[in-house]
């Protein structure tokens, strides 16, 4: 957290930030199966039969090519990027950005027009120096429109028209590393979604490895809406791990993992990929995921937050510092201690004392001013 309100944090946003309503964008395996109902609608039902789960695709008995049936195959595979690489060999004979495949993507992306709660915490705890910073591999638009809304200062690039990664100020933006939609009169860019895509911006031409690279030694980069086995998160991850091998001055890394409560294998997954888990649980459609990234952004330094700060410090103060419903208190107070300047340090116990606060907490203020190397309790 402090990290965050000192600049130095980067956070990396992947598509299930646009799962939740109301922007109800697909997962890659959705994107799929809804571009071959635009333009090969004969895959529609073996696809369906696949996602309902249970039956394997050399089981399905249906009337499909030899290259449909090899689609289905990787289709099942979870390897989307190449069944899109194979899809548009197969209908588009000069594969562009106006083929059938990648017209049919831009038309089902592009009827997500709402940003949800995740957007709008996100923006905002993305603020470096007063503007958006996000990098994410969405297409969408929907960060871009959570800013506006929150009247966030922004401008947004892709691919070649990123700046590179700096700690200077004007390092600043929501940068769509995988490419963007148009968006009302701001035109969009390549999409990267196939396998040669993936291999031409990350092995031939370096626009996004270059990118991470710089990115990882200057900022700890935080993951958002990703799976450990989606297409795209691999090449990242990929991306970021080579880094690892040619330099010791990388930042940590981590990322927001959704799994069940028992669940000790997703997050040892992400460890053993070289990133820090930040586990959550994934009940009830990720809702606790919203919750904390809602709430975080609700505490830190901002003039939008002083008055709920100030509401927060009122119910600590009726706390006492013993009783087992302070500890959640004790690290919000240690934040609160640790990321102010002498000045505000005085402001916040004048305010706890006014509102009648045990001498205790006051104690642990003290106690953390004194040691601040010291984690939280």
């Amino acid at each position: 957290m402090l990290a965050r309100d000192h600049g130095e944090v980067l956070f990396i946003v992947g598509a299930g930030v646009s799962y939740p309503d109301p922007s109800s964008l697909p997962d890659f395996g959705g994107l799929v199966a809804q571009i071959y109902a635009e333009v090969d609608p004969t895959m529609s039902e073996p696809i369906d039969r696949i996602r309902a789960g249970g039956e394997q695709w050399a089981d399905i008995e249906t009337i499909l090519t030899d290259l449909q049936r090899t689609e289905l195959k990787f289709f099942q595979q979870n390897e989307f990027d190449v069944v899109l690489g194979m899809l548009e060999r197969r209908i588009d004979d000069d594969p562009t950005k106006d083929g059938r495949m990648r017209a049919a993507a831009e038309k089902v992306l592009s009827k997500a027009r709402a940003h949800n709660a995740l957007h709008s915490a996100l923006v905002t705890l993305g603020q470096r120096f007063g503007e958006a910073l996000l990098v994410t591999t969405n297409f969408d638009r929907l960060l871009e429109a959570a800013a506006k809304a929150a009247r966030i200062p922004f401008s947004a690039s892709a691919l070649g028209q990123m700046p590179n990664p700096s700690r200077a100020s004007e390092f600043s933006g929501i940068m769509h590393i995988h490419g963007m939609l148009p968006h009302h009169r701001q035109p969009g860019s390549q999409l990267i979604l196939t396998d040669r895509d993936f291999g031409d911006h990350y092995l031939r031409r370096h626009t996004v490895t270059s990118f991470l690279y710089d990115a990882a030694r200057i900022f700890s980069l935080v993951l958002v809406g990703y799976s450990a086995n989606d297409s795209p998160v691999r090449y990242l991850l990929n991306a970021i791990a080579s880094d690892e091998r040619h330099f010791v001055d990388l930042k940590p890394r981590y990322a927001f993992v959704g799994c069940d409560p028992n669940d000790t294998r997703t997050p040892a997954e992400w460890t053993a990929r070289g990133i820090i888990p930040i586990a959550y649980n994934r009940a009830d459609g990720h809702r606790a995921l919203g919750e904390v990234l809602t709430e975080w952004s609700r505490v830190i330094p901002s003039d939008q937050n002083k008055k709920p700060n100030r509401a927060r410090l009122k119910e600590i103060s009726k706390l006492s510092p013993g009783a087992p419903e302070a500890e959640v208190a004790k690290s919000l107070l240690w934040y609160l201690v640790r990321r102010s300047n002498p000045s505000e340090r005085i402001e916040l116990i004048e305010t706890l004392s006014k509102f009648g606060a045990d001498p205790l907490w006051l104690t642990f203020v003290n106690g953390v001013i004194r040691r601040p190397e010291e984690g939280p309790p």
